[in-house]
């Protein structure tokens, strides 16, 4: 069983009916003449409410401790992190309860998947405030997706070209205009960045995962900016056991 799998597609379904969801509601709060700040609060509230109820699922034992074994995966692990937590954590911990046949771990992995996504797109939500309230100003949401930038919003240049449209550049004032069409700027999925990095598919959600990696949600879909995977391997992307192993390789090679 491949828990990687398994979390990750319960992750991306409830952060696209998240993305979704948000969505309708601002277009809701819209049309009702509401704001963008008590909208935007509103949203956090519900998600907050959303949240406490799944945490019910692991008040009991052993679930909330295999929820904090789950959440430590990234300290313990440097690849494959989710199978290995599982493998030679959590499975010898559950080993130890009365009945722990009857625990389905893939469930209790969906059920933290699930969790995870609430809590990934409400901070989202709420760091891109800026931006979704120039959207709900000029009631324009065609562009909106909850989507980690990783910058200053202010640079982006689906901002700049929203607030221009809300507060235009007087006469004679110099539009700046971003260098952002670099050749090299293509999204790439998950299997691509493999490709390029030479890393496997499941060193990548790892990386990404422990956030050493720069990426982007798109809805549901996992994407990386070709020229930000570039720079990240030029500053150097850290050793993972990819790195060792191929190391190991070149150095057999060299003197044998």
């Amino acid at each position: 069983m491949d828990y990687q799998i398994n979390y990750t597609k319960t992750y991306d379904k409830i952060f696209q009916e998240r993305e979704v969801f948000f969505k309708d509601q601002l277009i809701l709060a819209k049309q009702l003449n509401q704001t963008f700040n008590y909208t935007s609060n509103s949203l956090l509230t519900i998600s907050n409410e959303l949240l406490t109820s799944k945490l019910n699922y692991f008040m009991d034992d052993p679930y909330l401790e295999v929820m904090v074994l789950f959440n430590n995966r990234h300290s313990i692990y440097e690849d494959d992190q989710i199978n290995n937590i599982i493998e030679y954590s959590i499975k010898p911990f559950i080993a130890g309860f009365e009945n722990n046949s009857t625990y389905n771990l893939i469930e209790i992995i969906s059920k933290i998947a699930e969790l995870d996504a609430i809590k990934e797109t409400s901070r989202i939500l709420k760091n891109n405030y800026d931006l979704y309230n120039l959207m709900f100003q000029l009631n324009n949401f065609t562009k909106f997706e909850l989507i980690d930038y990783h910058t200053n919003l202010e640079t982006l240049p689906l901002f700049e070209k929203l607030h221009r449209k809300i507060y235009p550049p007087s006469k004679g004032e110099k539009i700046k205009i971003s260098n952002n069409n670099n050749i090299e700027d293509l999204f790439l999925n998950v299997k691509e960045v493999a490709e390029l990095t030479n890393y496997a598919a499941a060193t990548i959600y790892d990386l990404k995962h422990k956030g050493k990696i720069p990426f982007y949600k798109n809805g549901a879909k996992l994407q990386f900016k070709k020229s930000e995977i570039i720079e990240w391997m030029e500053k150097g992307k850290g050793t993972t056991k990819d790195d060792l192993e191929r190391k190991a390789n070149e150095y057999l090679l060299k003197n044998s």
